[in-house]
């Protein structure tokens, strides 16, 4: 069941041991645009648009973004150096800046979680159709 609340989602980092601030709406926005900026951009060029189909994780899902997918993702992401990481869902509900030791792993809360490096260096995509779609890790555009 997707998180409704930010509280609920809270809790869970917490459970974690991740430290965050809670991004407002308008900054929530803006990590989410250049999240597409620097992992969706395949799919702009070739759809014309920068979320294909209702998702942005579908432009991994679709083929158009070099990724890995499944537990070599999963690896992948857990295996990246700490550091000051954002988190956002699909719906803008919610974005926060967040600090750890380690990278939480958001899969049991089967909802759509964006994770990227705060410069955008890589991204892992938890879904809510996990384990059949997802999870995704990709390194951003520049770095291919």
């Amino acid at each position: 069941m997707p998180i409704q609340k930010p509280d609920q989602f809270e809790r869970f980092m917490q459970s974690q041991d991740v430290s965050f601030d809670r991004e407002d709406p308008e900054t929530t926005e803006a990590i989410a645009r250049k999240w597409k900026q620097h992992f969706a951009s395949v799919v702009k060029k070739q759809t014309g648009v920068w979320i294909h189909n209702k998702f942005r994780w579908h432009g991994f899902s679709g083929g158009f973004e070099q990724h890995m997918s499944g537990d070599k993702a999963l690896k992948a992401y857990l295996y990246q150096w700490p550091a000051k990481f954002l988190v956002f869902n699909e719906s803008l509900k919610f974005g926060y800046t967040c600090r750890a030791q380690s990278y939480p792993d958001f899969s049991p809360l089967c909802d759509d979680i964006y994770v990227a490096h705060h410069n955008m260096k890589w991204t892992m995509v938890f879904t809510h159709e996990q384990p059949g779609e997802g999870p995704y890790f990709a390194v951003g555009s520049t770095a291919w």
